[in-house]
């Protein structure tokens, strides 16, 4: 009976073979920390060293790209104000043109105005011509008369003849002095088509560098 006591207390009070069996599951409990501790730690410690250099990569690339959007929109702005730079001297030029041309047509029209002055007085030296031609013929006329005429007839005759010749020489200094006008307004014309021809030129000029500074903002603005 006492043997089955002492069996009895080895089961009850830690003794025997139970306490082997836990000492046994401690140590292997020892085991798994020491298996799965240190592997955790070298392994999860890289892993934070990893992580941190992906973002400060990711970032740079962000940084990197934002630089080249902001290179891209400069050259962009630059283009775009080297456009509008080429498009207001275009403007500038063509206002020029514009003015010149204006004064060009003005000059034309006062151009115009005198060879229209000039024409009128040819006209009517042309007229005084035409009657100092028509005195001169009765005077001649009259005067082929005087040999078959006497006395008082022929007085009246070389009265007339005199007064043909008079106005003979009246209508050819009204001729001439008409012609006289006609010639000085000529002149007024020539100088006014020649004031007007150099205003042409100008405008025009200034109207091809408003096409060429516009050729090159449209060349630009395509590339």
């Amino acid at each position: 009976m006492s043997d089955d006591l002492e069996d009895d207390d080895e089961i009850f009070y830690g003794g025997g073979k139970p306490k082997q069996a836990e000492d046994n599951q401690q140590r292997d409990e020892v085991k798994k920390e020491a298996v799965y501790s240190d592997p955790y730690d070298t392994i999860h410690e890289p892993e934070e060293d990893l992580v941190e250099p992906a973002s400060e990569s990711s970032e740079t690339k962000d940084i990197e790209a934002e630089i080249s959007q902001t290179r891209r929109e400069k050259l962009r702005a630059e283009e775009y104000h080297d456009i509008t730079k080429l498009r207001e001297k275009a403007a500038k030029h063509s206002a020029e043109a514009a003015k010149l041309f204006k004064k060009y047509r003005a000059e034309e029209a006062a151009m115009v105005k005198y060879q229209e002055a000039a024409n009128k007085s040819r006209r009517k030296a042309e007229g005084y011509i035409e009657k100092s031609k028509d005195a001169c013929a009765k005077a001649d006329e009259k005067q082929s008369d005087l040999e078959y005429l006497e006395g008082r007839k022929a007085e009246r005759a070389r009265v007339k003849v005199a007064k043909y010749k008079a106005k003979e020489a009246k209508m050819k200094s009204k001729s001439s002095s008409w012609m006289a006008k006609a010639a000085k307004y000529t002149n007024k014309a020539a100088a006014k088509r020649q004031k007007a021809k150099a205003y042409l030129e100008r405008s025009k000029t200034h109207e091809a560098e408003s096409l060429n500074h516009n050729r090159r903002a449209d060349r630009l603005q395509k590339a």
